[in-house]
């Protein structure tokens, strides 16, 4: 018996893990283009941060968050990331309850109470 395996079956079954990769489809799809604009104004933005003196470094830094100000407002980003949070927060409830359990079983086995 595989716990972790159960774990995460049980997880890609839920119906917010099957919106998630349907969503993540749909944004690499109908939004290729405002992904490309954001991962190459990030890029010169980054690396403009690394010379204080970058050549119109305030122009880098404005085109690049009105690119991902473009691809965050999009209904399909912003609902996938919303759901990404709800994952996120369940399996870090996951663990901490694991750490309890584990915790709790440490000691009752070392008497540790």
């Amino acid at each position: 018996m595989d716990l972790s395996l159960d774990y995460f079956n049980e997880l890609k079954n839920l119906p917010e893990f099957k919106r998630l990769i349907e969503l993540k489809q749909i944004i690499d799809t109908k939004y290729k283009n405002e992904i490309i604009a954001f991962k190459t104004k990030e890029s010169l933005y980054l690396e403009s941060l690394k010379n204080d003196y970058y050549p119109d470094k305030d122009k880098i830094k404005k085109d690049f968050i009105l690119a991902k100000s473009n691809l965050y407002k999009k209904e399909e980003v912003k609902e996938y990331f919303d759901i990404q949070n709800k994952l996120d927060k369940l399996l870090k409830n996951d663990f901490i309850d694991i750490r309890k359990s584990i915790s709790i079983e440490l000691s009752k086995k070392y008497n540790c109470n």
